[in-house]
């Protein structure tokens, strides 16, 4: 380098001291070798806040550019559209009628208290069977008519039984 150009690098970094830091920022950022003393570097970046906001948009455009790639394998795209698809469907709108749950579970606790009445104690699965009810609302009845304490719960190794409380 002639003495003309030593001199023009010298005003320019009386102009911008950061110049020597803005490539050393952006090597550090995406893992490459820098040509000043890293202890260096991170002196100066904790003393400056203009090189603080480069280190942070630089590492914010590496990571944009990382993710880009790795979106743009095959593999991540056919995940990626088998999600957005599967949200797609999930969210459709549709049409949906409000439950009268105290209704549902009423009627369901009524037909299994009516059942228990006149049968005694029964297996659950038996329950299920002899009234019809999905095994839900058998679930939601049940729990209800424990919590009311109006049925006994009770199993062996193999099966819960319902019977009404004496």
């Amino acid at each position: 380098m002639g003495k003309n150009n030593i001199s023009k690098t010298k005003e320019a970094l009386k102009s911008n001291p950061c110049e020597k830091y803005e490539l050393a920022i952006t090597n550090y950022v995406i893992g490459e070798k820098i040509d000043i003393p890293q202890s260096e570097l991170f002196e100066h970046l904790a003393k400056c806040q203009s090189c603080q906001g480069d280190l942070r948009n630089w590492r914010a455009t590496y990571a944009t550019m990382r993710a880009k790639e790795y979106d743009s394998r095959p593999e991540v795209k056919q995940k990626n559209e088998a999600f957005i698809k599967k949200l797609v469907y999930e969210t459709k709108e549709t049409k949906r009628t409000p439950i009268d749950a105290k209704w549902e579970i009423g009627s369901a606790a009524g037909k299994i208290y009516n059942l228990l009445k006149a049968n005694g104690e029964m297996p659950i699965p038996v329950i299920c069977q002899k009234t019809g009810l999905k095994e839900y609302h058998i679930q939601q009845a049940i729990g209800w008519l424990a919590g009311q304490e109006k049925i006994l719960l009770t199993r062996d190794d193999k099966t819960a039984y319902a019977s009404l409380r004496g």
